[in-house]
């Protein structure tokens, strides 16, 4: 204030905000923040496939097994989140190593924003640490999250999933 006072002499008052919490983070407009239901399945079921190191699941119809390779959005220690759109609502998972199965249905709502850096939209998942009525500070770097530089959309829910931007 003792510096820059002398800008503020003729406002009769003036708004200011002390922020006690000093959080580092990405600066996001509120608006660009949507919420997408995704199927939460157990992480002990995710598997690396031998041959191309891809990760995926191990899907049982019929008494026969086969890979799936659905988008994993998110991941933490219990849990892998897949598109809804990915995997049908009833697949039956199988673990490996193991007759334990797992059938699919449980939802869970992730907040996140929609990343345009290719051209079309993609869910990108972010982790909160502070917001106000303009804006919200997210976590940098995260797995499946934002970085520096990404693109996003400014209304996040005028959008949906894999959108052409022009």
């Amino acid at each position: 204030l003792s510096n820059y006072m002398v800008r503020y002499c003729n406002d009769r008052y003036i708004d200011i905000e002390i922020i006690w919490d000093n959080h580092d983070g990405l600066k996001i407009p509120k608006s660009s923040i949507v919420s997408k239901n995704f199927y939460r399945i157990p992480a002990d079921y995710l598997q690396t496939e031998e041959e191309s190191s891809e990760s995926g699941f191990y899907s049982v119809d019929n008494d026969e097994t086969v890979f799936i390779k659905p988008v994993i959005y998110a991941q933490n220690k219990e849990y892998c989140y897949v598109d809804c759109a990915d995997i049908a609502e009833g697949t039956v998972l199988k673990k490996p190593s193991s007759d334990e199965t797992y059938t699919i249905g449980e939802t869970e709502a992730l907040k996140g924003v929609y990343n345009i850096n290719k051209g079309y939209t993609q869910f990108r998942q972010i982790n909160i640490l502070y917001q106000n009525e303009e804006y919200a500070l997210v976590e940098q770097g995260t797995s499946y999250g934002l970085t520096v530089y990404d693109h996003i959309v400014l209304n996040g829910s005028a959008v949906d999933e894999d959108q052409i931007i022009y």
